[in-house]
């Protein structure tokens, strides 16, 4: 319950509806590439029916899906478009776009769980300042329904037609028995406070096989 009531805050802190303005960015948001259809999208995801919910007042309706070769369940709101996404073992990830203008990834990451987490950390924030972004704030505990966590708030600079465009987002490593994972909700804006219910319920349903 703590994790969970944590999500919460971390997601109200973090994140208002993202703005027009940001789905009609085509370097944040392009939505051209989320058209490939339902047969591109099962090489990706398979259904999990266990993890439905049907829409309720202002919240959506969810399915469950396995993703990353079959290593991860996940609930995701039904209007969430699959953008992308790699099978490749070891390097095996998910990206969906929403209407509410914020995107949402799972990477898998190149670890062992058998490793040290505090030396799983360091390696990814390592990575992330290597690649030209600031940790705004890291390491905070948390969980999803199977593993462990830790979260970070990153900011990114993305290059644009006419300036670069700041990116945040919330990157939480996750830690299962056979493997981790990185789930990234990027966003353009201060935060995503009108969608923390949905994204709560993406978080506290990941199962981490």
């Amino acid at each position: 319950m703590r994790s969970l009531l944590f999500l919460c805050s971390m997601l109200a802190l973090s994140c208002g509806g993202g703005s027009t303005s940001a789905v009609q960015n085509r370097t944040f948001y392009d939505w051209t590439v989320a058209t490939a259809g339902a047969q591109a999208a099962q090489a990706f995801e398979q259904r999990y029916p266990r993890l439905d919910l049907d829409a309720a007042g202002q919240s959506p309706e969810f399915l469950g899906y396995t993703v990353l070769l079959g290593g991860v369940h996940v609930s995701r709101p039904k209007t969430w478009m699959l953008r992308d996404g790699n099978n490749s073992p070891g390097q095996a990830f998910v990206r969906y776009v929403s209407p509410s203008a914020y995107s949402f990834a799972l990477y898998e990451r190149p670890e062992s769980p058998s490793e040290l987490w505090l030396d799983v950390m360091k390696r990814f924030e390592n990575d992330t300042r290597a690649s030209g972004a600031k940790i705004l704030g890291k390491r905070i505990p948390t969980s999803g329904a199977l593993g462990q966590g830790r979260a970070y708030t990153i900011e990114r600079s993305v290059e644009a037609p006419k300036r670069p465009l700041i990116s945040r987002s919330r990157e939480v490593l996750l830690r299962g028995e056979h493997r981790i994972i990185l789930a990234q909700i990027v966003y353009e804006g201060d935060a995503l406070d009108s969608v923390d219910a949905e994204l709560l319920r993406v978080m506290s349903t990941l199962e981490i096989l």
